[in-house]
């Protein structure tokens, strides 16, 4: 089978971890199923109109086409069009004939999957991420946006979000389609349980852009100074993949230096290891879909502490951590306590086992196999 992938979001040069949960995706696919993801973005110091680069990657090739960026807006949006157009024949010419395009996140790349649609007769099916459906963010997805994204998801053959709740979110802007939920996995082979280590601190992990709209990490600091009032036998330890001077200043200004560590970026081996070495995980976010955060931590027999929006409810429950409301600090600051106090009550082994069952990347990737063909009829 062969497989034609568009990414609206994916790893860039100035940007390497972004989508990069959808490139996993694709790499969990079974080996008979041959993968290309095709991509256009800016290029730099460029004395050519464009210029294509094959990257291969795990259980896939990456054809990337890069473009001297235009001044003008509108000919920069017909111009990454035509190369879109471009990379589908060039991918023909080189790989092969699409079988059927997956692709990742609506908009605005569903733009070109609708367009091949209606030119060519490619069917496409959706794995959607995004957080835009969520009651938080009912001022973004109006008007003329909100239209396009129904009719690109309304159009597609299936619709497989990483939630039940991401459903019904969809489904509430007005998007009638067959659906099929298949949650965000995990390499159960990197991330897995650790060794019982002797800390001279119990270890609290945070990981996550630090965008204070989404995952309110403003919150925690808040609660972290009050937890600190209460006790002093905790570590904050924080990986984010991007700077935070203002998180900065305010654990420097409020003396939380020894407690609160700033990591910055860390690699997939060293975020593997954070898990191993702490005691539990904290998610203070307004909104989230199903967090690889999550899913990382499970698979790791680490429990978890965080805040039931989402679908985040759907796996996380009593034997897996706690849930608190959203935005509730004083709940925040009852459940740390909690966690910092009982934390080895969990079942870590049992807590690894429900993410292999559920989340493990060859189930994954077979599930999404499996719906590829009922798509193409061969179920």
């Amino acid at each position: 089978m062969n497989i034609l992938h568009l990414l609206s979001w994916f790893p860039r040069p100035d940007d390497p971890t972004l989508g990069n949960f959808c490139v996993r995706m694709i790499d969990a696919l079974p080996e008979d199923c041959h993968s290309v993801i095709l991509s256009v973005c800016d290029g730099k110091d460029m004395t050519q109109s464009f210029e294509v680069k094959e990257i291969p990657g795990e259980h896939h090739t990456h054809v990337q086409i890069y473009i001297r960026p235009p001044k003008v807006n509108a000919i920069r949006k017909l111009k990454m069009l035509r190369m879109y157009q471009y990379g589908l024949n060039y991918i023909k010419k080189h790989f092969f004939e699409p079988d059927l395009i997956h692709l990742h996140v609506t908009y605005p790349l569903g733009q070109v999957a609708l367009l091949w649609k209606k030119l060519f007769g490619y069917k496409y099916v959706l794995t959607e991420h995004w957080t835009i459906y969520q009651p938080q963010n009912k001022d973004v997805l109006v008007g003329k946006l909100k239209k396009k994204i129904v009719k690109i998801a309304n159009n597609a053959e299936l619709i497989m979000p990483v939630s039940l709740n991401l459903q019904r979110c969809m489904e509430g802007h007005g998007v009638k389609n067959r659906f099929k939920v298949i949650y965000n996995l995990v390499n159960t082979d990197v991330f897995r349980l650790g060794e019982a280590q002797t800390k001279n601190k119990k270890h609290i992990l945070h990981i996550s852009t630090l965008r204070d709209e989404a995952k309110n990490f403003s919150g925690i600091l808040r609660t972290i100074e009050r937890l600190r009032q209460q006790r002093n036998d905790f570590e904050l330890h924080v990986i984010h993949d991007y700077d935070a001077p203002e998180f900065k200043a305010f654990v420097k200004e409020h003396n939380l230096s020894d407690c609160v560590i700033f990591h910055g970026k860390k690699t997939s081996a060293e975020v593997a290891q954070a898990y191993q070495d702490t005691d539990f995980f904290v998610l203070f976010s307004n909104f989230e879909n199903l967090p690889c955060v999550i899913v990382e931590a499970f698979a790791s027999g680490v429990p978890v502490l965080s805040t039931a929006v989402g679908g985040i409810a759907e796996i996380v429950n009593n034997e897996r951590g706690i849930l608190i409301p959203q935005g509730d600090e004083d709940a925040l600051l009852k459940g740390m306590n909690a966690m910092l106090d009982h934390f080895n009550e969990y079942d870590r082994k049992a807590i690894r086992d429900y993410a292999i069952e559920t989340f493990a990347a060859q189930n994954i990737g077979r599930q999404i196999f499996e719906e590829y063909n009922k798509v193409l009829g061969k179920a």
